[in-house]
């Protein structure tokens, strides 16, 4: 029998920033989104239509010389438009939104699922900066921290995080992981560490607070007992099979029940 116990904590922005509630106004404020949606692919724009270009695109001038780059306006167009550079490993285009900082902090990040649409949240960190919060397809979520000034510029990209969906060798962690992704709202990583039906299962029940789990082994299975641990209770508590073999990749949770 093995025991792990979580307590999921609120993390009010992923990045360390040096800004206090002293810092200047930014002579730029965005506006911020807190909706979480898919960010697929922009439309072309239609003939005789005024509409701009999608994020990262690049406009050119006539005369049949290079396109010259163009950079997006608002927190959430910039983040995007560097994440989907990254993706592409379009280094030129990266070169021209991120900062050297973020371009190292990228450097050690390989392996990921390159489409970056599910968007998140933009919001203010600091008085001088935005923060903006993408997710992959495999749950991965990036922190894109754009300055507020640099908006429309080059190089507005401060810091880009990547908080990588983890795949435990250890069942009791392996379902903690799930069920904070879960508490979280972030059906992709759900989804890369279970399936289509362990995810549905959960829909529409009350997420705990804090889960706590207990693995019981079952010939080629573990049964992963996970159970509200917050004070008071009132979340659901359910059980998730994982299959041993599985463990350490994705997909280890074949499927889930009630708690017994």
């Amino acid at each position: 029998m093995r025991a792990t116990v979580i307590v999921a904590t609120v993390v009010c922005g992923l990045i360390v920033s040096g800004c206090s509630s002293k810092d200047k106004q930014p002579t730029a404020t965005p506006s911020f989104d807190t909706s979480v949606t898919s960010s697929g692919a922009t439309p072309s724009e239609r003939p005789g239509t005024g509409s701009s270009p999608a994020p990262g695109a690049s406009t050119g001038g006539g005369g049949g010389g290079p396109a010259a780059p163009t950079y997006p306006k608002s927190a959430k167009d910039y983040a995007q438009a560097l994440l989907q550079a990254f993706g592409k490993n379009d280094k030129t285009r990266l070169g021209q939104l991120a900062s050297q900082g973020a371009l190292l902090q990228l450097q050690t990040q390989t392996g990921l699922d390159p489409n970056w649409t599910v968007y998140v949240s933009c919001g203010p960190d600091g008085s001088a900066h935005t923060q903006c919060v993408f997710r992959n397809g495999h749950g991965d979520v990036a922190s894109v921290r754009v300055e507020n000034a640099k908006l429309g510029s080059p190089m507005a990209g401060t810091d880009a995080l990547i908080d990588r969906t983890t795949y435990s060798t250890d069942p009791g962690q392996y379902a903690s992981t799930f069920a904070l992704a879960w508490k979280d709202g972030n059906t992709e990583r759900m989804r890369r560490l279970s399936n289509s039906t362990v995810v549905s299962f959960l829909n529409g029940k009350t997420k705990a607070i804090a889960y706590s789990t207990q693995a019981n082994k079952d010939g080629d299975f573990w049964n992963v007992k996970t159970y509200d641990a917050s004070v008071g209770g009132g979340g659901f508590s359910f059980t998730l099979r994982i299959a041993n073999g599985s463990l350490g990749k994705a997909g280890a949770i074949v499927s889930a029940s009630n708690y017994s």
